[in-house]
């Protein structure tokens, strides 16, 4: 006859497997713990250059109106996106975007101070997204716009400074410093 001992099989881990899958554990965690960490980073990166992508399409598409409409030299108050006073941009001479005055009576439009910088960026997105301002209200932006060098934009991402979304209005040339350790 059987013992009541014998009879039940013992059942569960024993100390040594519950160490081995602990450490395990512990080193997928290691591995992949990075890889979620630069999550945050990459999608700020994309964001970033996504906007870039789409300031320089809309950017093309304004000298493309300017080169059928107008051809040579600087214009002020030329209608690109519809018909109405907020889709007008004024060009400079080299036919880039370079301000949004409605009704100026500038002869030759440049981009030369920040607010020209903003007035592209709304112009060009048509809309409060994404966001710009200057220096004094930045904290409730997307973008900081400075106004870094001759006739050039620089667009500082807020969540991380060290991207941001060039313009030249000269050349018409955007860059996107997509480095977010720069």
């Amino acid at each position: 006859m059987l013992t009541p001992s014998s009879s039940k099989s013992q059942s569960g881990f024993t100390l040594i497997e519950l160490v081995v899958v602990i450490i395990i554990l512990g080193i997928l965690a290691v591995i992949a713990l990075p890889k979620f960490i630069n999550l945050s980073e990459d999608a700020q990166v994309s964001t970033v250059k996504g906007t870039g992508g789409a300031f320089k399409s809309g950017l093309d598409l304004s000298r493309a109106v300017w080169a059928v409409k107008v051809g040579s030299g600087p214009v002020e108050d030329l209608p690109v996106f519809g018909s109405a006073q907020s889709g007008e941009i004024d060009f400079n001479a080299n036919g880039w975007p370079a301000q949004h005055y409605i009704h100026g009576n500038e002869a030759s439009p440049k981009l030369d101070n920040v607010e020209d910088c903003i007035s592209v960026w709304q112009v060009i997105f048509q809309g409060d997204e994404p966001s710009v301002s200057n220096s004094n209200n930045a904290d409730e932006t997307d973008y900081k716009a400075v106004y870094s060098a001759t006739a050039t934009c620089t667009f500082n991402y807020r969540e991380n400074t060290n991207l941001s979304i060039q313009y030249d209005s000269n050349l018409g040339s955007v860059t996107v410093d997509s480095d977010p350790n720069s």
